[in-house]
């Protein structure tokens, strides 16, 4: 769980997103490598003006944004700061099936974590011009990091 950071972004009233996502916005990534480099969910950080990373041991770094992808949903930031976190590797979300157990966690640590299942895959859209082919929908139930402790890709979605 250490792999997993808090981030905050801050928005400009007049961005285009404003309106439909806010100017204050709050959520977690995963440190995909040695060097900083967070992935995140791209509504996040879309047009953000100023973003914080927070790790579970109470420290805040800043961050930049480095891309936002439109296909996939997903955004990069790159801290501008030491995290002195592991990186978590990538898996395969595509092996996922009906009743695997997940973790779905969020930064702050342990106790914001919680086991999971999987209930369905599926198509999802959400308001904000967001399409997905095979999201994958949890529910509480038993859980497991996957084999070698690797995240499995596509479990933020």
């Amino acid at each position: 769980m250490q792999s997993i950071v808090g981030l905050r972004a801050s928005i400009p009233d007049d961005a285009f997103t404003a309106t439909a996502l806010g100017t204050e916005r709050t959520g977690s990534g995963v440190v995909i490598r040695s060097d900083g480099l967070v992935l995140t969910i791209g509504y996040l950080v879309t047009e953000a003006e100023t973003i914080w990373l927070s790790s579970a041991d109470g420290r805040a770094i800043p961050g930049h944004v480095l891309a936002y992808d439109q296909e996939t949903g997903f955004g990069l930031v790159q801290a501008l700061g030491r995290l002195d976190l592991p990186a978590l590797p990538l898996g395969d979300a595509s092996s996922l099936r009906l009743e695997d157990p997940v973790i779905i966690a969020a930064g702050g640590g342990r106790h914001h974590a919680i086991k999971a299942v999987v209930v369905a895959r599926q198509e999802f859209a959400g308001y904000w011009e967001y399409l997905l082919d095979s999201a994958i929908f949890t529910a509480p139930g038993p859980s497991f990091l996957g084999r070698h402790g690797a995240h499995r890709r596509g479990m933020a979605r």
